[in-house]
């Protein structure tokens, strides 16, 4: 068997080396075929994620353009509504307007008024306080009044009972004397005391 010649073990170290560089590289590439499989899927999957978006977005563009198309026509009712509402204001406002002027002229009438009002009010008051003095003046001098009435009504109610206690002792003898007077008339015409033609 023949010798490797140098010159064969260079061109085979040249060739390993060679062979050594393509399977790294060979590695290298499934690792990235590996990180492009994987980001392939989940690129696959967002780009089902965004065109399931992009449907929604879409339709809902849709939906706005139909509402955008009726808006006009909601906006010309509302203009319409609120331009009634305006000339009811506007109304109701010369009304109030009126109202107002009434008001002003019954409010001057009105504080003229109270001010009459309130300075008959201060001469009653001048007078109220004056009477209630003349007032508590006038019970004072009824209380000391009533209890000297009191006293002498006491006193009078006493000399009463004495009278009425006498005119009954009275009374009752001058019953006595004239149940006992037809019998001494008698009596007396018996012995000639007294004539009979009394």
């Amino acid at each position: 068997m023949e010798e490797i010649t140098p010159e064969q073990k260079g061109q085979l170290k040249t060739w390993a080396g060679q062979r050594d560089a393509l399977l790294l590289e060979i590695s290298n590439l499934r690792t990235a075929k590996e990180a492009l499989v994987t980001s392939n899927k989940e690129m696959a999957h967002s780009y089902s994620n965004t065109n399931d978006n992009m449907n929604q977005v879409i339709g809902r563009i849709e939906e706005l353009k139909k509402k955008e198309a009726e808006l006009p026509l909601l906006i010309s009712k509302e203009v319409a509504s609120l331009q009634s509402r305006k000339n009811c204001l506007e109304t109701e406002i010369t009304n109030l307007s009126k109202l107002v002027e009434v008001l002003t002229v019954q409010k001057t009438s009105l504080e003229k008024d109270v001010s009459s009002a309130l300075a008959t009010f201060n001469v009653v008051k001048d007078e109220a306080i004056t009477l209630d003095g003349v007032v508590d003046h006038v019970t004072r001098v009824s209380k000391n009044n009533v209890t000297l009435i009191d006293g002498l009504v006491a006193k009078l109610a006493r000399s009463l009972e004495e009278i009425i206690e006498v005119n009954k002792k009275n009374v009752f003898e001058t019953n006595v004397v004239i149940d006992k007077l037809p019998r001494m008339l008698v009596e007396a015409q018996k012995h000639n005391l007294i004539s009979k033609k009394l």
